[in-house]
């Protein structure tokens, strides 16, 4: 072989480590982001979560007639008002709220989702109520009680004494639900060191050190992590399979102690949906829309919701309308479009796809 033909050799060696090197630097940048998307989509359900339970128990632990039926240790007048303050919240939320009386000595004294419980002590399953005694500030966290929840605890105070506690219990149902409106599958760990109070999980499946916290998690997800291990992801909060990449997060009690871990799990094929910048911007817009129409849904499921949305509003709602409401919609869409000129059709078209090129004529 010639000088000048090893030469080349040599700087096609070098010029594909460079491609390879580039690739998997702008591939490892690509993950980083789509890791940044799914934990903003989750900080901001658990921090709505947090806001919901915060205000419920709040409100409840202000009321008079239970602070003096507390006082009495009148647990039927207690549960008729726990009952009736669930109810309200739940026709306006359209939501199952949870919630429990606990004595000052860590009793239950109602529960509006099951009354087994009532008079059972709870202390050795919640020693993060011993600060509050303390303290006597409220606090809203996940904690290993019973099972991994998150609670919202506030503080019953009359005169100055603490008499009792009201408490938001909220499990990953509803958060779990709300993911997988964007094709994000949910695992919820727990550090089995809290396995002796946490007794409502002694049958959930392990890996390694941790408990699966969360109902009906994905099996597929559960040993794939199993016969890997959760090391790498949990060290460094990103894990790439064959068919699936693994996010994880830190979960904090109110002492700022781990806990545990979410695990956020996104296909391949979903994430090609960020692969170029044009398509990521969409998907972000998608989200926005998502959630718009999720809300409109959940206040009212009737047709005749769409009646005071403009049509740029529909439009937007349009392209992640469920099958059965579309049609409704679209009936909507024509009747408003009839009356619009050529020149305002172009701009509700341009400000509605402001990230797509339109090329056409409008009929």
């Amino acid at each position: 072989m010639r000088l000048y033909q090893k030469y080349l050799a040599l700087l096609l060696v070098i010029l594909l480590t460079l491609i390879v090197y580039f690739y998997t630097q702008k591939k490892q940048e690509f993950v980083n982001r789509i890791d940044i998307v799914l934990m903003n989509l989750l900080d901001k359900k658990i921090e709505q979560e947090k806001a919901e339970g915060f205000a419920f128990s709040f409100a409840l632990a202000q009321n008079e007639t239970l602070q003096t039926a507390i006082e009495n240790n009148d647990t039927q007048k207690i549960t008729e008002i726990l009952e009736r303050y669930s109810s309200t919240i739940e026709v306006f939320n359209s939501s199952k709220v949870r919630a429990q009386i606990i004595s000052k000595d860590f009793v239950i004294l109602a529960r509006n989702w099951e009354h087994s419980t009532n008079g059972l002590m709870i202390k050795t399953n919640r020693p993060d109520l011993d600060d509050m005694v303390l303290t006597q500030k409220p606090h809203v966290s996940f904690e290993a009680a019973r099972r991994l929840v998150l609670i919202s605890s506030i503080p019953i105070v009359k005169k100055n004494h603490l008499i009792g506690f009201v408490e938001t219990i909220q499990n990953f149902d509803a958060m779990k639900k709300y993911l997988e409106n964007y094709d994000i599958d949910l695992l919820v760990l727990m550090d089995d060191k809290y396995q002796d109070q946490a007794v409502l999980l002694k049958n959930n499946p392990h890996i390694d050190n941790m408990v699966v916290a969360n109902d009906d998690a994905n099996i597929h997800h559960i040993s794939y992590l199993k016969s890997v291990g959760l090391n790498k992801l949990l060290t460094n909060g990103i894990q790439q399979a064959e068919d699936y990449i693994y996010f994880s997060r830190l979960i904090l009690n109110a002492k700022g102690e781990n806990i545990g871990s979410f695990v956020l799990v996104l296909s391949k094929k979903k994430m090609k949906l960020f692969s170029a910048f044009e398509e990521e911007l969409d998907s972000f817009l998608t989200y926005s829309r998502k959630d718009l129409y999720l809300s409109t849904m959940n206040q009212n499921s009737s047709t005749s919701l769409w009646k005071n949305y403009t049509a740029k509003n529909l439009l937007s709602l349009k392209q992640c309308a469920h099958a059965e409401d579309k049609i409704a919609l679209e009936e909507k869409l024509r009747t408003d479009l009839n009356n619009y000129t050529k020149d305002e059709l172009i701009s509700l078209l341009l400000d509605t796809n402001s990230n797509q090129k339109s090329r056409g004529h409008i009929k």
